[in-house]
């Protein structure tokens, strides 16, 4: 049900700004549909095998070792573990977020997995290094990264402060 939603939400979001648009620019409706197609010629050969890999993970995390380490009882030592998994996690969203299925299905707490997802958002080791440093500079880096850390943590705390239905 909440993927049909979704799937409308977004749906409406589209139709509203296209009509802005095309009453803006009239030539922008051709333009946002050229560069739609390139852009699903790009990311859709690969997303199926993303999907597989991610899956083929979830397939090897052994249950018993996700749930005792990030499981929903795993408290604040689960939300760590879970961030510095997040921060380190390379790739984009057709990566990190079919990981994040599996490892909710291999028995992760909601609370790790908001850890994850907002420490993947907001640190990602490997974009500041690759991006970030060379782009920005060590320093505007390093405090940015000083005052992200802290984030993942709290997300994740209250991710389990939540009531378990929202969650």
């Amino acid at each position: 049900m909440s993927f049909i939603l979704a799937f409308v939400f977004i749906a409406g979001v589209v139709v509203v700004l296209a009509v802005f648009a095309s009453r803006r620019r009239p030539d922008a409706h051709a333009e946002a549909r050229a560069a739609a197609s390139s852009y699903l010629r790009s990311i859709g050969p690969r997303l199926p095998f993303a999907l597989v890999a991610a899956e083929c993970i979830g397939r090897l995390l052994p249950p018993e070792i996700v749930s005792s380490w990030i499981g929903a009882g795993s408290g604040v030592n689960g939300v760590l573990i879970a961030s510095a998994v997040g921060a380190g996690l390379p790739g984009g969203p057709m990566l990190a977020f079919p990981i994040a299925i599996a490892l909710l299905r291999a028995g992760a707490g909601p609370e790790a997995l908001v850890a994850l997802i907002t420490a993947w958002s907001l640190i990602a080791i490997h974009r500041s290094l690759m991006f970030e440093i060379p782009l920005l500079g060590g320093r505007f880096t390093a405090w940015r990264l000083v005052l992200c850390i802290p984030l993942p943590i709290i997300a994740g705390l209250l991710a389990s402060a939540l009531p378990k239905a929202l969650v």
